[in-house]
């Protein structure tokens, strides 16, 4: 049972070396870390264990190890420690220009579209937006740890990213999608009058799948391929769209793609519609707290934009 006083606020400087001793293994490397002495770090650490009322960490020849106890504690210091960094970057940002601070992350393939109208739009609404371009997977870890406020991801229907209770997310708007293959590929040259339902005709293909592992999308497909009576056979991980259709175009691979990746055209690629009723990507608002009004209006507008286009 825990002895902890409740009413005590946290260390931080506690709470760094914490942070510290778990990101390089050891006391020593910790305190070279942070510019502290051995016993500083040492101090705090202490220090930090009597507020706790447990025991943090297992210390030995070849390191330092949280234990149980610290494990669970270890999650909310990170966030308690990048909320802390945040205060001031929001109050410069505020003494600057009197602009509210908003981080910002898009996957890129929607971010190269768009993040020119967002950022447009965020400008006149006065926010100073830090923008952050990256994979669902990576975004989604970093607004589980705090360090954004707010991120566009996608997912498929049925298979949301995993997210904590923490983080809310609403649809933006659900795209459609098209499966990419060769010209000579059997179903380009069917012409089919309908769109696809099923993969029944792509047992012999290789697919190009993202590169994280994490896509909720590459799950549908290959559970789509499963219903179909096989497993889909991997020949590529990548995220970068052209260098997948580029090995389309070479006839190498097949792949399931947003149909606005449609537009990049290749005479050599043909990009067949997928019934929406069998797979969409949905695209979601995920964000920690309730994020300005201004930026949903600037990511509505670019949206908006977009599909104008």
């Amino acid at each position: 049972m825990s002895h902890r006083q409740t009413t005590n606020l946290p260390d931080f400087r506690g709470l760094a070396a914490f942070d510290a001793v778990l990101a390089e293994g050891s006391v020593a490397a910790a305190a070279s870390s942070l510019g502290w002495s051995h016993p500083t770090v040492d101090h705090h650490l202490r220090r930090l264990e009597q507020q706790a009322g447990a025991k943090l960490l297992e210390r030995g020849p070849r390191g330092s190890t949280p234990t149980a106890a610290g494990r669970v504690f270890a999650v909310r210091v990170r966030q308690l420690l990048e909320a802390g960094r945040r205060a001031f970057t929001e109050l410069d940002a505020w003494l600057d220009d009197e602009r509210r601070l908003v981080r910002f992350g898009i996957f890129p393939t929607l971010g190269a579209l768009v993040v020119p109208g967002i950022l447009r739009r965020a400008e006149l609404a006065h926010l100073s937006l830090e923008l952050t371009l990256d994979e669902c997977e990576r975004l989604a870890r970093q607004l589980e740890q705090g360090q954004l406020d707010a991120a566009v991801l996608f997912q498929a229907p049925g298979l949301p990213t995993h997210l904590s209770p923490e983080v809310t997310t609403e649809l933006l708007f659900a795209e459609p999608l098209v499966l990419a293959v060769h010209r000579s590929h059997p179903l380009a040259a069917a012409k089919p009058s309908q769109p696809i339902r099923e993969f029944t005709e792509l047992r012999q293909d290789r697919w190009a799948f993202g590169a994280s592992g994490g896509d909720t999308l590459d799950e549908a497909t290959r559970e789509l391929c499963r219903r179909a009576g096989f497993e889909a056979s991997t020949g590529m991980h990548s995220d970068d769209y052209p260098a997948i259709l580029g090995m389309i175009a070479a006839g190498q691979l097949v792949a399931v793609v947003p149909v606005s990746v449609a537009t990049w055209h290749d005479d050599a690629v043909a990009f067949l519609p997928i019934d929406t009723a069998t797979l969409t990507r949905e695209v979601v608002l995920a964000t920690r707290e309730e994020p300005p009004a201004a930026l949903r209006d600037a990511i509505a507008g670019a949206l908006s934009e977009l599909s104008t286009r």
